[in-house]
């Protein structure tokens, strides 16, 4: 990333894109989509790392965070149902691996910039998040609507929370694990409008869809107003903080476009 000055979001892509050629298997994609990559992550990862850390170093440690979270979204979408063909068996053993693989690919990558300390990083924070996705899963007692969306915030923001923290951005959490709740709220509310019911939290909430679109809906509206009304007082911060914010609120404008028409 030397020569011609880039924009930030220029940065973003050719971060983004570096990302897909690493994760691009030719058999693995035979088998199963691409996996996504959550540009809004990455870009947090991007900015975080980029506070103290060159631009070529903090786009390496992004990526490698990156892969981290896609191994363990990729083992989420792994089926619980009894397999009824070879091709299925074969599909969900591939899901498994392509998880595992993702996660080598992390461990890999980081121990090539000698960054064992955000290998701990990210250890500590994968731990974090299989304590409370097994919370969420074998909870003593059901969890209501409110203890439901706490849950589900601890673990979209598990990583993300701590990286922000090691880095000494503890000032920014807040807002960070009110966006990518409110994200994930906007991506199962996009799944409940297409009858798709297989994400970790789908399967744990009960009742209608139609019950559970309404409930999103409001959610989804009175976070993103709320959130953006918090990071519209934020001011006097450093440069770099600001493009956090200012990412964030933009971000969320669009999603709550998407709420007011709709259309998500």
């Amino acid at each position: 990333m030397g020569g011609t000055e880039l924009s930030l979001n220029e940065e973003l892509d050719l971060i983004y894109h570096q990302l897909r050629n690493e994760l691009n298997h030719d058999y693995v994609k035979t088998i199963l989509p691409e996996p996504i990559i959550d540009r809004d992550k990455l870009m947090i990862y991007y900015l975080l790392f980029r506070q103290q850390e060159s631009t070529l170093n903090a786009g390496a440690h992004a990526k490698s965070v990156m892969v981290a979270e896609i191994g363990l979204n990729t083992h989420e979408t792994m089926t619980i149902e009894k397999c009824s063909d070879i091709k299925a068996t074969k599909k969900r053993q591939l899901t498994v691996l392509s998880g595992d693989f993702y996660s080598a690919l992390y461990y890999y990558s980081l121990a090539r910039q000698s960054n064992m300390e955000v290998v701990k990083w990210v250890a500590q924070a994968i731990q974090t998040f299989n304590i409370h996705k097994c919370a969420f899963f074998y909870s003593k007692t059901r969890l209501n609507w409110s203890e439901t969306l706490e849950a589900v915030m601890k673990i979209e923001s598990a990583l993300v929370e701590k990286i922000a923290r090691q880095l000494g951005q503890a000032p920014i959490i807040p807002y960070l694990n009110a966006f990518f709740l409110i994200k994930r709220l906007v991506i199962e509310r996009k799944a409940h409008g297409n009858c798709e019911r297989t994400s970790y939290f789908s399967q744990a909430v009960l009742g209608s869809v139609e019950t559970l679109t309404v409930k999103l809906d409001q959610e989804i509206k009175n976070k993103a107003a709320h959130l953006i009304h918090a990071l519209d007082r934020q001011e006097n911060h450093s440069e770099w903080l600001m493009q956090i914010i200012d990412y964030l609120r933009d971000q969320l404008s669009r999603m709550a476009e998407g709420v007011g028409e709709g259309t998500y």
